[in-house]
């Protein structure tokens, strides 16, 4: 996958604005409890770039990296990838490890989990339902919003987003 959105060399048509080489991945490195925690408290924990166990107030959280995609469907068709963090239970996390270095591991039956990651959204999306999609080694599981969901990201997985839009979260993100 190509790290970058190449966009259009016309101008946009919310912001006069050319949008070019527009970053495909945006996202963190690490859940928002990881980064909320002392330095002393990370050493009891472990955080890879996919995984984090982080033990907190008496019992351990588990969170998997993931990738929301939403559709870019203007002017061209592309896709732009939040890179975040999803919380699942004991016996979620088990499961994942259990089939992670299997080749088959797309097969797996989707898992639930809950957003940790707060992104530049009016509502808050950490605590967002989604399902985890596995899939093949090296790929970043697939998370799906419910299609019932009322919020935003919800809508744009469904109905994409514009170039605009892409330009929009990476100026967010730089404040």
């Amino acid at each position: 996958m190509v790290s970058v959105i190449s966009g259009s060399s016309a101008p946009c048509d919310v912001c006069r604005q050319v949008h070019r080489d527009l970053s495909r991945v945006l996202g963190s490195s690490a859940p928002d409890d990881w980064l909320a925690v002392s330095e002393g408290e990370r050493l009891e924990a472990e955080l890879t770039p996919d995984v984090c166990i982080l033990p907190f107030h008496g019992r351990t959280r588990h969170y998997i990296r993931g990738h929301i995609q939403l559709p870019v469907v203007a002017p061209e068709s592309d896709v732009f990838v939040w890179a975040v963090w999803v919380e699942v239970d004991e016996a979620s996390m088990a499961a994942i490890a259990h089939s992670w270095s299997d080749p088959n591991r797309a097969a797996t039956a989707p898992l639930i989990g809950r957003l940790a990651t707060e992104l530049p959204y009016e509502q808050p999306t950490r605590g967002l339902q989604v399902s985890i999609h596995t899939r093949d080694p090296g790929m970043a599981p697939l998370l799906m919003l419910s299609p019932t969901s009322f919020h935003t990201i919800a809508a744009e997985q469904r109905n994409g987003i514009s170039l605009h839009r892409v330009a929009e979260f990476a100026e967010l993100l730089q404040r």
